[in-house]
């Protein structure tokens, strides 16, 4: 683990603009934060280095959330996870999160992403030097 006591916050989502606005939030809050729109190329940084947690979109081109997933329980078990998903049906979620769950994500949650609900979630799953 680097030096700093911040905890490290991987982020994947193939939309660049909610990962920047994301990203943003997340560095004011006190975490370090590294960015992905690929999950091959995340997969390999978090190999080398896993992070406290990860936030991971479901609904990506190659490479889906689920098999992310899935590859982080090999890779490094003790990562929590935060499933993300967009995905609804006349107005209404989908079981997508559902499955995440069965996957063994520590929480989900449904975009659009509500700035309130992604702190509370990082502070109760690892929260910064700063606010510990």
């Amino acid at each position: 683990m680097p030096a700093t006591t911040n905890p490290r916050i991987v982020l994947i989502d193939d939309d660049p603009r909610l990962l920047a606005a994301t990203a943003r939030l997340i560095a004011a809050w006190g975490y370090r934060c590294e960015t992905f729109t690929d999950g091959r190329a995340a997969l390999t940084a978090m190999a080398a280095d896993p992070p406290a947690l990860l936030l991971v979109d479901i609904y990506m081109p190659e490479l889906d959330g689920f098999e992310v997933i899935a590859r982080m329980r090999l890779i490094a078990p003790g990562t929590r996870i935060i499933a993300i998903s967009g995905d609804l049906v006349r107005g209404h979620p989908t079981h997508v999160l559902a499955v995440s769950e069965q996957l063994g994500v520590a929480a989900t949650i449904q975009k659009p992403l509500r700035p309130e609900q992604l702190r509370t979630l990082l502070g109760q799953l690892c929260a910064p030097a700063s606010t510990a």
